[in-house]
């Protein structure tokens, strides 16, 4: 068994990419995404703080198992049907465990949550209870998105 470690950067770039090593995928066994916004708020602040955010468990197989993308623009009304991919034989990665936390990084960095999208203060950082967040990430219209 072979554990590697890899960027998020290159992570990301895997997920519903068939030119990347087969690319990133999920099972049709797979729940919905269930993540609120400040779930996924709260993952970004981790990761600045340089938290460890876990493993992720990846099945590397080219059986024709049905599977589906990783949802980019995220609506609570979606349908997973609507992002199933045929089936096919070639070479892919299924997760089986971290879904919740690539999607969430996938909403964030390439997309959307109920046509929001992901905003960070960059002079945020200060922490007042070491329990709270230390980094300001919010999800806002970018029409209505002011900056400090």
């Amino acid at each position: 068994m072979r554990t590697s470690k890899q960027s998020l950067r290159k992570i990301v770039r895997f997920l519903n990419n068939p030119e990347e090593d087969g690319g990133f995928w999920l099972p049709n066994i797979q729940r919905p995404f269930v993540w609120s916004e400040e779930q996924i708020c709260r993952l970004f602040d981790s990761i600045m703080r340089e938290y460890p955010i876990s493993t992720l468990l990846i099945w590397k197989t080219r059986s024709e198992i049905r599977h589906r993308k990783f949802i980019d623009n995220y609506r609570k009304t979606c349908k997973l049907s609507d992002f199933y991919v045929p089936e096919n034989g070639n070479k892919k990665c299924l997760v089986l465990d971290g879904q919740q936390r690539l999607q969430s990084l996938f909403i964030g960095l390439c997309g959307s949550y109920e046509e929001k999208e992901l905003f960070f203060d960059i002079l945020s950082g200060d922490v007042i209870d070491p329990d709270d967040v230390k980094y300001k990430f919010a999800f806002l219209n970018s029409a209505k998105a002011s900056f400090p």
